[in-house]
């Protein structure tokens, strides 16, 4: 029974990352024929293909009662965006972005504050979840008022087939669905069998299974030097999981989370949202080379492996 479990969760989140890649490409194809610049491209449409898992397993989650499955996918997944996801494009670069501005940290940061604020009870209250809502809002609004206005490089068909990529949206989303439904479905059941709390499978098996689709977007943008995709695509995934999922609990759920996500969880993922402010606003200047930004790329990478290895309890 285990092993058909187990072999049910990995199909469910590959079907989920699967819908969610197919949902970034068809999104992307239609915003760049939109003349949008990488990094608004990186912040909104393939942030919110990348967010997508993470969305749809908070709401099978409630749907389920199994919120914190839905709590720890989403600090989870911010932290792996940035330890590793950021941490990986790092070690890659062979050229320097250019300079992002320091307003788009901003629902970033404030995402970050409010997340750690709310968690202080233990509890996404309803007020707290209208807050969330207003962050996305916010954020919306500074991409939209400081989008760059540069010309995309690359030459795209303007014809699209509009048929065939609502089409593909739609098979996406479909898949999206219905992934993230019987991944959390088979993640409660092994979570029982195993004796292991829900947060914890989803700080681990689900975090990292909806951040494949952050890690395929990474390393697709960094073969082709959109290092400024990369850093939109952690910037806006990290606040669409805070505004878009953590008010689906507050909403439709007083449940009571376990403390581990705010002493321990929460803190990890704080520090790390801070390093990343502080190294993706500056690692365009002179004070960062190539080879220093690759140390640490290889220092992120390392601290989420430990990470990792620590809350399963292997190290």
């Amino acid at each position: 029974m285990f092993i058909i479990h187990l072999l049910a969760l990995l199909l469910s989140i590959a079907v989920l990352v699967w819908g969610a890649d197919k949902f970034v490409d068809n999104s992307s194809l239609l915003a760049k024929n939109l003349g949008m610049s990488e990094l608004a491209i990186g912040l909104t449409i393939v942030a919110l293909g990348t967010s997508a898992p993470e969305i749809f397993v908070g709401i099978s989650s409630v749907i389920n009662n199994s919120e914190e499955l839905a709590m720890g996918a989403v600090v989870g997944s911010n932290i792996s965006n940035i330890a590793l996801i950021f941490g990986v494009s790092c070690i890659g670069i062979s050229i320097k972005p250019s300079k992002t501005a320091l307003i788009q940290f901003l629902p970033f940061f404030l995402g970050a504050i409010l997340l750690g604020l709310s968690l202080q009870d233990l509890r996404i209250s309803t007020n707290e979840s209208v807050l969330f809502v207003l962050l996305f809002f916010i954020f919306l609004y500074i991409t939209y008022k400081f989008r760059s206005s540069e010309n995309l490089n690359e030459q795209f068909e303007k014809n699209i087939e509009i048929k065939g990529t609502l089409l593909f949206l739609t098979i996406g989303l479909m898949a999206l669905i219905g992934g993230s439904h019987f991944a959390v479905i088979h993640a409660e059941i092994l979570a029982k069998m195993l004796n292991v709390p829900q947060l914890i499978i989803g700080l681990t098996i689900i975090a990292i299974g909806t951040s494949l689709p952050e890690l395929a977007a990474t390393v697709s943008a960094i073969s082709k030097n959109k290092n400024d995709m990369v850093i939109g695509n952690v910037i806006g995934s990290n606040v669409m999981n805070i505004a878009l999922v953590v008010p689906i609990i507050g909403f439709f759920s007083n449940t009571t989370l376990h403390a581990s996500i705010y002493t321990r969880d929460f803190f990890v993922m704080f520090v790390a949202s801070i390093l990343f402010i502080i190294v993706a606003s500056m690692y365009s200047s002179k004070l960062f080379g190539i080879k220093t930004i690759r140390l640490i790329g290889c220092v992120f990478v390392l601290g989420y492996l430990g990470y990792i290895l620590n809350i399963s309890n292997l190290i």
